[in-house]
């Protein structure tokens, strides 16, 4: 967080200096000018008396008439907890913390207060048109632009400010498109890296500085009236920023409610502190203001970057269409696909039965074949040698059982096949040891 009091140390420069502006007419047409205006209110806050950003301190407020009080989550906290830095537009300024604190409670009693002092009657006319404070809540570890991210807190009020921290992830290539976004990590958002680029472009076409930010460069700040319309039109080429969102942005949503400070019973207390520290004071309402900051919820909330069309959605697309123009979608396609790969595999399952079942065929009739040529054989040598004819009988008799046998199992299993009935073969019952006796009572 960065607070600042708003041109304030502009007034410490009345005290310690004169006031010079350059040959330049001021007339109230001229003001009416946006760049005229600029030009009138940079002369009054920097007075011509070529100041640096060293000497920015010592023509800013004292610390301890500027916060008179501070605390942290109902701690007491002093100038230690703050880092003095300094801002192009607004010169001295104040981030809070030092070093990075983890919040650990929420609501008001653990709240972030401070107690500020903004000496209004100190106010230079012309140079700031509100008093108060500028406030900027940001990342830590991130340096505060308050022109541009920046709100005015005024006095006489007690500001609540409850922060809700949010993050965005955004995708840096999408479909072969790549550096989408800023991973360096040197912005925390793109109107930081507009900020810096228009510096650049008015410092290589304007050769003047429009902050004191690199006056120490070798270069002067814009204050001629040539130099401050070259710095208005070289703004217009921000076209020619190559600046991208962050892919990683981490933003704190704030919430701000104000009310009437102080009560009037609460005054006299506030003006005996004010004396005992010796703070001069003239209407503590025009100049004290009072600051409530903490966390409403310790969760964070995730916006994550995704694609808004998807190859998914694609198909699903097509598929859609096809239902709407053909009649069809992607799962009837599907089905047909199923379907003819079944009957390609039925065909080619039923061609390999019908093969291996016409050579087992073609065994069992030449066995059948070799058993009866056995039986009449065994016939003709029957009354000649008794015994090897009963031989050779009972050889053939049991190869004609085992070819029906074959021939039988065959044809009930093309019968299954057809008609899906299960039923026992009665050949399988017959027994070869049957036709043995028989023949041996026949021989």
């Amino acid at each position: 967080m960065a607070i600042i009091d708003r041109n304030h140390y502009a007034v410490q420069g009345l005290k310690n200096g004169t006031v010079g502006i350059r040959n330049t007419s001021y007339h109230t047409d001229d003001l009416q000018s946006e760049a005229i205006e600029q030009e009138f209110r940079r002369e009054m806050n920097y007075f011509d008396i070529n100041i640096t950003k060293e000497e920015v301190p010592k023509l800013s407020s004292d610390f301890k008439e500027f916060i008179l009080s501070c605390r942290y989550e109902g701690e007491l906290c002093n100038a230690s907890f703050f880092v003095p830095f300094y801002d192009p537009y607004y010169g001295q300024c104040y981030r809070f913390p030092s070093q990075p604190l983890v919040a650990k409670h929420v609501g008001h009693l653990f709240a972030f207060q401070l107690f500020l002092n903004v000496n209004q009657n100190d106010y230079i006319p012309y140079v700031s048109d509100d008093p108060g404070i500028i406030l900027s809540i940001h990342e830590s570890g991130y340096k505060p632009y308050l022109q541009s991210n920046g709100f005015a807190v005024s006095p006489g009020f007690k500001t609540d400010i409850s922060l809700f921290q949010k993050r965005i992830e955004r995708k840096k290539e999408v479909f072969g498109s790549k550096d989408l976004c800023d991973d360096s990590g040197q912005y925390t958002n793109i109107q930081t890296c507009f900020e810096l680029c228009i510096e650049e472009i008015v410092e290589k076409s304007c050769n003047c500085s429009p902050t004191l930010s690199n006056v120490n460069l070798g270069l002067s700040i814009c204050d001629e009236i040539e130099e401050v319309q070259c710095m208005a039109e070289a703004k217009k080429g921000i076209d020619n920023c190559s600046c991208k969102d962050p892919c990683s942005e981490i933003q704190y949503a704030t919430f701000r409610s104000i009310t009437r400070w102080p009560g009037k019973s609460y005054v006299r207390v506030l003006e005996a502190i004010l004396k005992q520290r010796g703070v001069a004071y003239q209407d503590i309402r025009e100049s004290l203001l009072f600051i409530n900051i903490y966390f409403s919820s310790l969760q964070e909330e995730l916006t994550e970057e995704e694609l808004a069309y998807t190859v998914e959605n694609f198909w699903s697309d097509i598929g859609g269409s096809l239902g709407l123009w053909v009649g069809m979608s992607v799962i009837s396609l599907g089905e047909i696909l199923e379907l003819g790969i079944l009957i390609l595999r039925f065909i080619k399952k039923r061609s390999v039965r019908l093969i291996t079942t016409e050579t087992k065929r073609a065994a069992a009739e030449d066995k059948l074949n070799d058993g009866l040529n056995q039986i009449i054989k065994g016939f003709n040598v029957m009354n000649d040698e008794k015994q090897e004819g009963r031989s050779e009988f009972n050889d053939g008799l049991n190869k004609i059982i085992n070819s029906l046998n074959i021939l039988t199992a065959e044809q009930q299993s093309r019968d299954n096949d057809q008609n899906g009935n299960y039923s026992d073969s009665i050949a399988k019952n017959v027994q070869p040891e049957q036709y043995n006796v028989y023949a041996d009572n026949m021989l």
